[in-house]
């Protein structure tokens, strides 16, 4: 792929939209599934994140980074990089959804709406309920405005079930640059460029050891993950769902030409009993 796309401003918007557009999303079958599975006593949940893109002035070029947060010691998977995001609030994102719509608000208007209207009404409904929901939460966490975001299109949906949750990304950019306002459920955010996930030499492998329980052996398994330096001389791990909904993101958008996760380097990672059980 031609890298030096990601520092025009104009350009790859369009061309995010244009593959996206192509891109059949499953959120009218998931959402019955997951609707089914509840009704015979699932506790499986379903959430949004927004994978924002931001055009960002670096000392020598200008370039689109992944605007992710790291998550506080106050929420479960504390320490994790991930989109801004949170569960979906059924009766408030249903009313909320209602403006983008009628395109009240610049995050729906032009191109995507039309595109939009020309899937079935239930799958439309749905990616407006799920951008609501994906930028409210934003708007709670980072202080991102509603009025400050173009939606580009939806991915597909990403089950984790170990933790009885769907996630149905959306992608948006950011019109403008704005000042963050962090939720308590927010450390810091990073800002990731897009052609960061490019250079092979930044993955690695994740060793992940995790406790499930006082009597239980840990659960260990290995995972591919970016390797990111946080600007202070330490590093950040990007793994799980956020990795993989990035990279499906990148292969789509690049045809496929995205390196493969191959390295040397094992670090690790030992996650606790509070992972997933704090609230958030």
């Amino acid at each position: 792929m031609d890298l030096t796309l990601f520092q025009k401003k104009d350009v790859l918007p369009r061309l995010v939209m244009d593959k996206l557009a192509s891109v059949a999303v499953d959120y009218k079958e998931k959402n019955s599934e997951i609707d089914a599975s509840r009704r015979q006593g699932s506790a499986h949940l379903k959430a949004a994140v927004v994978l924002l893109l931001n055009f960002k002035q670096f000392n020598d070029r200008s370039e689109y980074v992944f605007q992710l947060i790291k998550r506080s010691a106050s929420v479960s998977q504390a320490g994790d990089l991930s989109c801004p995001g949170g569960m979906l609030q059924p009766k408030q994102d249903n009313v909320l959804s209602s403006f983008l719509k009628t395109e009240m608000l610049p995050a729906l208007r032009g191109r995507m709406a039309r595109h939009i209207q020309n899937v079935d009404d239930e799958t439309g409904n749905l990616i407006r309920l799920f951008l609501t929901t994906a930028l409210r939460e934003a708007w709670e966490e980072i202080g991102l405005s509603p009025m400050n975001t173009k939606f580009l299109g939806a991915l597909p949906t990403y089950s984790l079930h170990f933790i009885s949750r769907t996630i149905f990304p959306v992608v948006c950019c950011s019109r403008r640059p704005f000042s963050f306002t962090l939720s308590s459920e927010v450390e810091k955010v990073l800002e990731i460029p897009l052609s960061f996930f490019f250079e092979s030499a930044n993955y690695a492998t994740l060793d992940v050891q995790m406790t499930v329980g006082e009597n239980n052996d840990p659960f260990r398994y290995q995972t591919p993950c970016l390797v990111v330096p946080d600007g202070s001389g330490e590093e950040e791990i990007l793994w799980g769902a956020t990795f993989n909904i990035i990279r499906n993101f990148l292969h789509i958008i690049a045809d496929g030409d995205v390196p493969p996760v191959e390295s040397s380097r094992t670090l690790t990672k030992v996650l606790g009993n509070r992972y997933i059980s704090s609230r958030g």
